[in-house]
């Protein structure tokens, strides 16, 4: 019985129309992938990016909201829900590497949520929204 050379397969890792990783690599597992830092062996795609992106301005005025007692929230930090001032997935679909923050009201009331995403006190706002620099600033742009 005769054997077979490894065929060669060019490795192709396609998200989101991007090219991840591309190389050949043997049925050995030999090739040229690029190498991960850590083992030095052929790599694997990341899904996130090592540095997270930094949030954008959503608006560049707070939106009030009544928050019910005892319910928990997820308050967009990357800017780029379109359920603002609240996440609705944008910052997994874009990569960003960035997460919401995830609070729980104590009580019910309506408050002011940021949307400029500068706010010192998250997610509440604080008025950093008057600022020189947030107004300046364009929507959906990071500051």
């Amino acid at each position: 019985m005769k054997s077979l050379p490894n065929p060669k397969l060019t490795v192709l890792m396609v998200s989101w129309g991007k090219v991840l990783l591309s190389g050949v690599r043997s049925a050995s597992g030999e090739g040229n992938l690029p190498p991960t830092k850590a083992s030095g062996k052929p790599g694997r795609a990341r899904w996130f990016p090592r540095i997270p992106a930094r949030s954008v301005v959503a608006l560049k005025t707070p939106i009030k909201v009544e928050l019910v007692e005892g319910k928990t929230y997820r308050w967009c930090v990357c800017g780029r829900s379109k359920k603002q001032p609240f996440c609705d997935g944008s910052h997994f679909f874009q990569r960003t590497g960035l997460s919401p923050l995830k609070f729980k009201a104590q009580e019910t009331r309506t408050v002011a949520l940021c949307t400029c995403k500068a706010t010192q006190r998250p997610p509440y706002c604080d008025g950093t929204h008057r600022s020189e620099r947030v107004q300046k600033a364009e929507v959906g742009s990071p500051l």
